[in-house]
């Protein structure tokens, strides 16, 4: 580098740049790389911009590289020198860049002949520290580039940020103008059509309003996989009715809803049959309430009469079930609401039959199913050949769609916000299920991106699974056990099929969600007998209800909570109702009589809640006793560490149970006060962070120094780059979710015992996010893991 009169020139020629923008940022970009090139006396200045949608990092100016490659040349952030860049979020200078590890080659560049990188971070200007990109130099001879150098650079990299942040503005205010004249259009549009409706006497209906598109929609991952097709839009029923036309033939029109009655009814009973080696009696039941609706005379009677009054059979439909549901969802009541569901199910089911739909042919090229919320009756879709994924507006990943998505392993997103007003039928969607996003219309590169990653990821599945289902242990013998979380009966096959060697945490609480009322004891024991007949000997750990915050069952009357995750909820619900709880208790107990059976109390943050649980357990043990009933008089008993409290009363609460299980998702949230459900703070949420993994720690420490078990059972357990830390932290039991237990057995066969647990001590001295996550990839890519971190991540 020449004199510090160069610098200067440099830094006065970019100011000048910054306040003489050309209107094309391609070009004012190019004068910027080529400023920097010659003030850096480097042959080569390149730009590379983050861009979020795709999550790659692209070249878009450079100097000293070949130009045909811009916009051509994109890698992840997790390849090459200069997404290492981003990950460690500081400068990075290598003499000899070939020979770097991270070094990736892309010969369209050229770039071969140049041996020197620096390569510092570009930061929105904002003050938030967001990643915009990278900005490089590189040198024909190997050099190393000193400290004042490196600030220079960094010093263009703010001027480069200045630049983009004025293009973004004057960008955003242009889109701005732009939607400001659509709307007015839109509104004149409006209101022309609502005159020319008016002028018919509002008789007929005019088309509903151009859709917004949107090319990425995010969503929840509910079923992981990847699917590619055409979009098809299922449950149009309120929307898709006229409700007025009438009718000239009354007895004609009876004897299609007559016909259509029939026939909705033998498809439920087979549909029932179908479904019940996947679903739970519970579950099953609902399929016996769609059934009574059909049955019910006042509901059908009403259908009749409408259409004796004229009307044509799909309107007397419509306006029968319109009615009624409109009534149940005024009422402020949580099970009326659930029945104008079932109604509205009901009503799909008829629809079909009437339309006579149910003749239709099969799917003919890949579908992805895109609706508001998939009911049972339209489930009947899953037997398509060709349906390749589900994505759903609203839904939960515990809604029965989700559930048999999963059981049927149909890749699967839902909550996706707008999709119903981005989506069009036959819209071209590739979706991707272990990331929970939705892709509307992608480019080519995207979808050839997804053909690839499919490929590999069912490919590695298989692999994975092949392997076998033998004890997991570390290459030096140290043994781990691998068990998975489950929701229903469903999920054990799953869990079976993908190595589980037991359950580490049955969810009771979903199969009660469906029930009409809260299940009996017998209910209950017939419920759990089901899922342990399945395990055999394997032994299975049941969490007692975790109800309230977001799974508050239908038949339960409860307040609104401003903040219902710090509410009423889990264990406190359970001591408050000790006549249900005992029920529950007692089901467990008797379940435990002939199997391997723990119990476990959820949300226990003090020794008050524990002993006042282990005295009701106490009492249910006496009552059976007395009663003569067969039940387990020495079942183990377990507490969630999922709150705060309990970890620093850990060393206490240790002297009264006999296991624990560290339940991640729950305490991350409470430790770093972040809604795991709030996408506001959604960035905040993560498991990686110093002060969970502490946590972690100190749970374990405090086991092992009592003599007692503990597993972790949040889904932190299903990532495999978590896998090593834990291992090395010293849990011996993993619980997690079934699709994951092949990869992350994976992972610790792999590897030694002593090296997870050097990975761990140096993990633990850690103060950053940033810091631990950058030193677990190093250590995964030199340990040749990377590649399975890459495809379950």
């Amino acid at each position: 580098m020449s004199a510090n009169k160069d610098r200067l020139a440099l830094i006065e020629l970019l100011s000048s740049i910054g306040g003489e923008h050309s209107e094309d940022l391609r070009e004012t970009l190019d004068r910027v790389a080529a400023a920097i090139a010659t003030g850096m006396e480097a042959e080569v200045c390149s730009l590379y911009l983050f861009d979020p949608q795709r999550e790659r990092i692209v070249l878009r100016a450079t100097v000293g590289l070949d130009r045909e490659s811009v916009g051509k040349v994109s890698m992840r952030l997790n390849e090459g020198l200069v997404g290492l860049v981003l990950e460690k979020d500081e400068p990075v200078c290598v003499p000899d860049a070939i020979s770097h590890p991270r070094y990736k080659y892309f010969p369209e560049t050229g770039e071969e002949r140049f041996h020197t990188f620096l390569g510092v971070p570009v930061h929105d200007h904002d003050g938030r520290k967001k990643p915009l990109g990278v900005l490089v130099a590189q040198t024909l001879e190997r050099r190393k580039f000193n400290k004042s150098e490196i600030r220079l650079l960094n010093t263009a990299a703010n001027q480069v940020a200045q630049i983009l942040s004025h293009f973004r503005l004057r960008e955003s205010l242009a889109t701005k103008e732009k939607e400001r004249l659509e709307y007015r259009r839109r509104m004149i549009e409006a209101n022309r059509q609502l005159k020319d409706y008016e002028k018919v006497g509002g008789k007929t209906r005019h088309a509903p309003p151009a859709k917004i598109r949107r090319p990425r929609l995010p969503g929840l991952s509910a079923s992981p996989g990847f699917a590619q097709g055409s979009a098809h839009i299922v449950g149009a029923f309120l929307s898709s009715v006229d409700r007025n036309q009438k009718s000239r033939d009354p007895k004609a029109e009876l004897k299609r809803f007559e016909d259509a009655l029939a026939r909705s009814l033998a498809e439920l009973a087979t549909l029932r049959v179908r479904m019940e080696p996947l679903m739970p009696e519970a579950d099953l039941k609902i399929f016996d309430g769609h059934r009574m609706i059909l049955e019910d005379e006042e509901f059908v009677g009403r259908i009749r009469d409408t259409i004796a009054n004229g009307y044509a059979a799909e309107s007397a439909l419509f306006r029968v079930i319109e009615e009624l549901s409109t009534s149940m969802l005024a009422v402020a009541d949580n099970y009326l609401r659930e029945r104008a569901t079932d109604f509205r199910d009901v009503g799909h089911r008829l629809l079909r039959h009437l339309r006579q739909e149910e003749k239709r042919a099969p799917f003919t090229k890949p579908t992805i199913i895109v609706a508001e919320e998939l009911t049972l009756s339209q489930l009947m879709l899953a037997s398509h050949d060709k349906l390749t994924g589900i994505a759903l507006q609203s839904g939960g990943v515990t809604s029965h769609a989700a559930i048999l998505a999963r059981a049927f392993e149909i890749p699967t997103v839902v909550g996706v916000e707008h999709l119903m007003e981005s989506v069009v039928e036959g819209d071209q969607l590739v979706l991707d299920g272990n990331s929970g996003v939705v892709y509307v219309n992608p480019g080519a590169e995207i979808e050839r991106d997804y053909v690839s990653l499919s490929k590999r990821y069912e490919a590695f599945k298989r692999e994975l699974i092949e392997e076998g289902n033998a004890p997991t242990a570390t290459r030096d013998g140290h043994r781990v056990m691998m068990l998975a979380n489950i929701a229903l009966l469903a999920d054990i096959q799953m869990a079976l099929r993908y190595g589980a060697e037991g359950v580490g945490l049955l969810r009771s609480e979903f199969s009660f969600l469906t029930y009409e009322d809260f299940p009996d004891e017998t209910q209950q024991v017939a419920l759990y007998g089901k899922m342990l007949e399945m395990l055999g000997k394997r032994p299975i750990t049941i969490r007692t209800l975790d109800i309230g915050a977001d799974k508050y069952p239908a038949y339960m009357r409860v307040p609104r909570e401003d903040n219902p995750f710090l509410g009423w909820r889990s264990i406190r619900i359970s001591l408050e109702m000790p006549g249900l709880f005992k029920v529950q208790l007692r089901a467990i107990l008797r379940a435990a009589a002939k199997h391997d059976v723990r119990i476990m109390f959820p949300m226990i943050s003090s020794l008050e809640e524990l002993r006042r649980a282990k005295e009701l357990l106490a009492e249910s043990q006496a009552e059976l006793f007395k009663e003569g009933l067969e039940h387990n008089p020495n079942i183990e008993v377990g507490i969630m560490v999922e709150v705060p409290s309990a970890v620093w009363l850990a060393p206490r609460l240790a002297r009264e149970v006999d296991f624990f299980s560290i339940g991640t998702n729950d305490l991350i949230q409470y430790l770093l006060a972040a809604d795991r459900n709030n996408r506001k703070v959604a960035h905040l949420y993560e498991a990686l962070h110093p002060a969970v993994i502490s946590a972690i720690a100190e749970v374990v420490n405090v086991a092992r120094a009592a003599d007692k078990e503990v597993c972790l059972c949040g889904e932190m357990a299903s990532d495999p780059l978590a896998t090593l830390l834990l291992v090395g932290m010293g849990l011996d039991e993993l619980s997690l979710s079934p699709l994951f237990i092949p990869v992350v057995r994976k992972v610790i066969r792999e590897v030694d015992y002593q090296t997870a647990r050097l990975i761990a001590r140096e993990t633990l001295q850690m103060a950053s996010v940033q810091e631990i996550k950058g030193y677990l990839v190093e250590r995964y890519r030199d340990l040749g893991l990377i590649n399975l971190v890459e495809m379950y991540r």
